[in-house]
């Protein structure tokens, strides 16, 4: 049975559902060349995808940016630059803790950069190297007029900011340093030790002198050092002025009218504090100038003392007198105010101290005649004016005293044997015994109960020894911890000093 239906007119003006249903895709052969194309169809062309099999479009319809690429190294290659030769197996050996991880060839170029980056000839993952952080150019033996000598590696920092080190030192940005053979190479904060490996003509010269020759070479050197800073060297330079001083008296004598050809004038004494900021750098006294300053102590027969003053908020004002006059006669004083701790103002005060001794010429010179006088310490029994006896609690006026005798010579210092230093001991355990018993007594004197009036009875004590009073006590406690202190020294050396003991010879 068939419905009834309107008939159907397809675009091209036909009815019938047949021509409709029988369109040609794009690109298909007309089945009659009587249907004619049909001007309001699309041009034969691609078919587009459905909306499910498009290809995905990113968020904004904007396509990914390429990848970005790495950025060339800031280096020109200078023209003296050239490649190894060939087979002369040059190499870095990578080193971590001692420990040998691999080696990487320097070859197919004349330079290889090291960076960070992974397009680097030497590429390392620690942070603290740059992206780009130095380069080792080959310099061949012909672009240079040394020859062979400068042919070979060198490094060269490319402004890092963690620094290239070269056995151990830190090279300068920007500068070619050269790198020898046995050298090591450390890029940053990296752990790992880079070692140049290459043919034995580009080591680097050994030294003649044998490991003791070198350390004995070493301690003349120090010793010499030592020497200049504490101005033992002067009578060299005594002898120099002596073969001077002859050498001018045989030159011809004329009116100098005072003044020599080479004399120079002397501004220190106008100001003798403007001394040029470079000699004072270059002053031997500025590597120890408490060591320099007590040198110059012991040359003159006096003390160093320094003398301090707390001025509060971590501030010190340290103060030296000095055996030198100045120019109107009283006596020279070096004080320094420092912010920091007691130890530190007292080294900047020996500096200055220092500073005015050899701008007047006086701290490398011996001992000879000065301004100042010495002090005759026999007159006044070896003691100092300042000294006080009874507010001291420590011994240290009486050690003062003991120094200047033995400087003197009021001493003689013996050596010990076995004999005296057993019988020191037997007089220091004596006195200790002493002191205790003391120590003793009057404890028990004080324990008592009273059986007049206090300050009777302690004026009877007193009088007859039998109670000590609180200085007394002080200084009999001190004297028995020095005593103990100087048992201990002395069982010491008793026991080094102790003949050995052999048996007893058995008649036959």
């Amino acid at each position: 049975r068939r419905r009834n239906s309107a008939p159907v007119r397809s675009p091209s003006g036909s009815p019938g559902g047949k021509e409709s249903a029988g369109l040609r895709a794009p690109g298909s052969q007309p089945r009659s060349a009587a249907c004619p194309p049909n001007p309001q169809l699309p041009a034969p062309g691609p078919v587009p995808l459905p909306a499910a099999e498009a290809a995905p479009q990113p968020p904004g319809g904007r396509l990914p940016a390429p990848p970005a690429r790495a950025p060339a190294p800031r280096y020109e290659e200078p023209p003296w630059g050239c490649r190894p030769p060939a087979g002369a197996g040059y190499g870095l050996e990578v080193l971590k803790g001692g420990v040998v991880l691999g080696s990487v060839r320097l070859e197919g170029g004349s330079w290889f950069l090291v960076g960070r980056l992974p397009g680097c000839a030497l590429a390392l993952e620690h942070p603290s190297v740059s992206r780009h952080h130095a380069v080792l150019q080959y310099r061949g033996p012909g672009s240079s007029p040394e020859g062979s000598d400068a042919a070979g590696f060198y490094v060269y920092d490319l402004g890092s900011t963690h620094g290239t080190f070269l056995n151990k030192a830190r090279v300068p940005p920007r500068t070619y340093c050269r790198v020898r053979v046995g050298h090591g190479l450390r890029f940053g904060g990296s752990s790992r030790l880079f070692l140049l490996q290459g043919p034995e003509e580009d080591q680097e010269s050994e030294s003649e002198l044998t490991v003791t020759q070198l350390k004995a070479l070493r301690k003349q050197q120090q010793a010499k050092l030592e020497k200049t800073m504490l101005g033992e060297d002067s009578d060299e330079e005594g002898d120099k002025e002596e073969r001077r001083n002859e050498s001018s008296q045989n030159t011809e004598m004329s009116c100098s009218w005072g003044m020599g050809e080479d004399a120079e004038e002397d501004d220190a004494e106008e100001n003798p504090i403007a001394i040029d900021f470079q000699d004072v750098q270059d002053a031997f006294y500025m590597k120890d100038p408490r060591k320099a300053l007590q040198g110059f102590f012991d040359r003159e027969g006096e003390e160093l003392e320094y003398e301090y003053d707390d001025r509060g908020h971590n501030s010190w004002l340290c103060r030296v007198k000095l055996p030198v006059d100045d120019a109107s006669g009283k006596q020279l004083v070096a004080e320094v105010l420092h912010s920091g701790k007691k130890k530190e103002a007292m080294v900047q005060c020996a500096l200055e101290a220092c500073r005015l001794l050899d701008a007047r010429g006086v701290l490398r010179q011996e001992a000879v005649s000065r301004k100042r006088k010495s002090k005759n310490w026999e007159d006044e029994d070896f003691y100092d004016s300042d000294d006080d006896t009874f507010l001291d609690r420590t011994g240290a006026v009486e050690k003062k005293r003991l120094n200047r005798m033995k400087k003197a010579g009021k001493i003689e210092e013996k050596p010990e044997t076995y004999d005296s230093l057993v019988a020191k001991l037997k007089e220091s355990e004596n006195e200790l015994l002493e002191i205790t018993e003391k120590l003793k007594a009057s404890g028990k004197a004080q324990s008592q109960p009273a059986a007049q009036d206090s300050l009777d009875e302690f004026m009877t004590e007193i009088k007859s020894g039998c109670t000590l009073d609180s200085v007394t006590r002080k200084k009999l406690n001190l004297r028995s911890f020095e005593l103990r202190k100087e048992q201990q020294r002395l069982k010491g050396l008793i026991k080094l000093v102790k003949p050995t003991e052999l048996p007893e010879l058995k008649p036959p």
